[in-house]
């Protein structure tokens, strides 16, 4: 007999069972009569998602990665990312490259961006898209121009590439949260019809990149 008292989740909207419980998060707090509740196979799926494996939490927005038991944990290890040269939550290391998660999401969504000053356009390896309110505005953090400002300026996504910004990492003021969700979540039900299964973090990071290059040329 079915549970009636079994709770559904937010995400996929399956009843959360013996098999795939209630996600016990370790970044926040939340209570067991909370109507809003995650269960542990949307998070991993949530984590598969990020870049190098590591996803943001759904509720508080911390980073998370899925440990060989399948226990979530906060991704804290820090150090200077190889790119940008700051300190940073290190997602991927490749021998002694260390990629933040911003340079190796900017290293596969290397999108155009307009000059607040020139107003041409140039790719940029970056997650830029990050400190725009909306698509349409300007964001408050500067990158170098290379067209003909040659100083550092502001920028927006090409309105044509905005499209291609993974809707998991939209700032919240995008409103394209439930899209991302969304996309979760029918993963989920492919997975309970007996689909396909998800691509996992260890392949994405097979994908081959020239980060350096990449990042010199821009």
């Amino acid at each position: 007999a079915e549970d009636d008292s079994a709770m559904a989740c937010a995400i996929c909207l399956e009843d959360m069972v013996d098999e795939n419980p209630v996600a016990q998060l370790p970044c926040c707090t939340i209570p067991p009569t909370a109507t809003t509740q995650y269960c542990q196979r949307c998070l991993e799926v949530v984590c598969e998602h990020g870049p190098g494996g590591v996803g943001r939490c759904p509720n508080c927005r911390s980073y998370l990665r899925v440990c060989a038991d399948r226990r979530l944990e906060v991704a804290e290890h820090t150090d200077t990312c190889s790119l940008c040269s700051q300190p940073r939550v290190i997602v991927e290391e490749r021998g002694p490259m260390k990629l933040c998660d911003a340079c190796l999401l900017g290293t596969r969504h290397s999108l155009r961006y307009e000059c607040e000053r020139c107003r041409r356009f140039q790719r940029i390896p970056h997650p830029m898209w990050r400190y725009q309110p909306t698509p349409n505005e300007f964001g408050d953090t500067t990158w170098f121009c290379h067209l003909e400002c040659f100083s550092q300026t502001h920028w927006r996504i090409h309105e044509q590439d905005a499209a291609s910004v993974p809707p998991h990492d939209c700032p919240e003021s995008w409103g394209r949260r439930d899209e991302w969700l969304a996309a979760i979540r029918e993963q989920r039900r492919r997975e309970v019809r007996g689909g396909e299964r998800p691509a996992t973090a260890a392949a994405g990071r097979n994908h081959s990149r020239e980060a350096k290059l990449r990042l010199l040329v821009a």
